[in-house]
């Protein structure tokens, strides 16, 4: 990698001038990268395969992401510089096919400071950086697939945004790889049957009220003391219960 930061300097000013540099957000070729003679090209092979759905390939390139940047610290992976440096230079191809201004629903400006640069809700809204912590929030590095919690959190990007939005899952890895045992329990019960299919609105609220239950009972049954089995098995009552209540279990339990 050529440089980790853009000067300081320069980064502020590119965040100020996005109304009057919002035409170089159509161009193809990345004028930054030019500038700064920074000639590398998407090392991490990030693809966008199909422009009518652009978000299909998100999975395929968090795990590409973090695999290419598998040892980055934290202090780089929260800083928006680094991650403004690449989506505006080695990236810039991949940004435009997945994050094209031209396709901005609202607010062009807003789009280019959430998508390009981190303004509002940071990493879980940059281009690239979205990527990286969906795949780093969900690692297993000893398992036998280390991104077997990936792929579960990436089968509805909504589901995935609110578990990285989420400031009390997202910095405590306890909670995360309980939140995370609790999405596999569910999926294993409706592979078997036993429950109806949760549909993504359905599964999106009950990962919001689980949340919610984590954070409630936290300080009184303090996770932190109870091993990961101990919890999940608390969750997968808690979550019986819950279906039991809406009624989605379509045989006996077992």
């Amino acid at each position: 990698m050529s440089q980790f930061y853009l000067n300081q300097k320069k980064y502020l000013e590119l965040q100020q001038q996005i109304e009057e540099n919002t035409d170089l957000y159509y161009s193809d070729n990345s004028w930054l990268a030019e500038e700064l003679g920074i000639k590398e090209r998407n090392r991490a092979n990030l693809i966008v395969s199909n422009e009518s759905n652009p978000s299909l390939d998100d999975l395929e390139n968090a795990i590409k992401l973090h695999k290419t940047y598998i040892d980055l610290p934290y202090s780089l992976a929260s800083d928006g510089n680094f991650w403004s440096l690449l989506a505006h230079t080695e990236y810039w191809d991949y940004m435009r096919a997945r994050w094209p201004v031209e396709k901005a629903r609202k607010d062009q400006l807003m789009f280019i400071g959430r998508r390009y640069f981190f303004k509002e809700k940071g990493r879980a809204r940059n281009g690239l950086a979205r990527l990286w912590w969906f795949a780093e929030l969900s690692y297993e590095g000893d398992s036998e697939d280390p991104y077997h919690f990936t792929r579960l959190m990436l089968q509805d990007q909504d589901l995935a945004g609110q578990i990285i939005e989420n400031a009390h899952l997202s910095r405590n890895r306890f909670a995360l790889k309980a939140l995370f045992n609790l999405l596999n329990y569910i999926s294993e019960q409706e592979s078997a049957g036993r429950i109806k299919e949760l549909t993504g609105e359905m599964r999106r609220k009950l990962i919001r009220e689980a949340a919610q239950y984590l954070n409630l009972t936290g300080a009184v049954e303090l996770w932190d003391i109870l091993s990961i089995d101990e919890a999940g098995k608390k969750l997968e009552q808690w979550v019986d219960k819950y279906l039991d209540k809406l009624n989605m279990h379509v045989s006996q339990k077992v």
